[in-house]
């Protein structure tokens, strides 16, 4: 493990950048706003299937891509998609995508926390 903390060391210059703290915060505030998102469409898919997942699309007017498979992997694309669309149209118009499926990520996994 030695190497492994030794590997940290070398690249914590980068976590304390600027540009790291600025996406930070930016990363911060983004999965705030996509937590309600989350919740939304949780609230509204309790079953996961193609057709609510078809009826948030339309929901939120966000139009269907591609045909989603009923597999696991095909449903949460889906979802994930669905959310940074809404993200995206509604609060960050100009940040990366990949943030914004790494605040929706965030929000998702925050969803599931029992309140305390």
């Amino acid at each position: 493990m030695h190497w492994l903390t030794s590997l940290f060391h070398k690249i914590s210059w980068l976590f304390d950048s600027p540009k790291a703290k600025a996406i930070e915060a930016e990363l911060a505030a983004m999965t705030q706003a996509a937590l309600p998102i989350v919740q939304t469409i949780a609230a509204l898919t309790p079953n996961k299937t193609v057709q609510e997942i078809a009826a948030v699309y339309e929901h939120y007017g966000v139009p269907l891509a591609v045909q989603i498979g009923s597999d696991p992997t095909s449903i949460e694309n889906a979802l994930l998609n669905v959310a940074t669309a809404v993200l995206q149209k509604n609060h960050a118009s100009a940040t990366a995508v990949s943030l914004l499926n790494t605040a929706v990520q965030l929000a998702v996994t925050a969803s599931k926390i029992p309140a305390a």
